[in-house]
């Protein structure tokens, strides 16, 4: 009996390597949406520093307190322009799901005929080997009937 051969193991393989690729690209959106946040946070944090540090002063010239209106002024633009990022990046991260899920269907689909033609061959094996059997039973029968 020949060896199991799947005609489609080229896409297969395909498929493989597109999921792979489509999981990395999640990935890295997933990377970039993580530094959006730490990102966020910093700002915060370096916004909480500033209005710490010229609040706790006993004297606050007005230089320092101009300095923090704009401060924060620009703060709050950059935490805009971060919320705006993130949003895109969270899409991007809906479409890329979507694409992955589509992928493992793909992948699924050809593994799964793949176990399903790999089992008819192996019943096709079992069906020789039982037939090569049956054969030398009686050939064995016969020849001892005969003698």
């Amino acid at each position: 009996m020949k060896a199991f051969r799947f005609p489609l193991q080229r896409v297969l393989d395909w498929r493989k390597l597109q999921l792979r690729s489509e999981e990395e690209r999640l990935g890295a959106l997933q990377q970039k949406l993580g530094a959006l946040f730490q990102r966020e946070k910093a700002l915060t944090a370096a916004q909480s520093r500033a209005e710490a540090a010229v609040l706790g002063l006993h004297a606050i010239p007005g230089s320092d307190l101009r300095a923090l209106v704009e401060f924060r002024a620009r703060n709050q633009g950059d935490h805009k322009a971060l919320k705006v990022t993130r949003t895109q990046c969270e899409s991007q991260i809906a479409e890329q799901r979507k694409r992955l899920l589509k992928a493992r269907k793909d992948c699924r689909i050809l593994e799964k005929l793949k176990e399903d033609r790999h089992r008819a061959w192996s019943l096709l094996g079992d069906r020789e080997v039982e037939d090569m059997a049956a054969e030398s039973y009686i050939s064995n029968w016969l020849r001892s009937n005969s003698e």
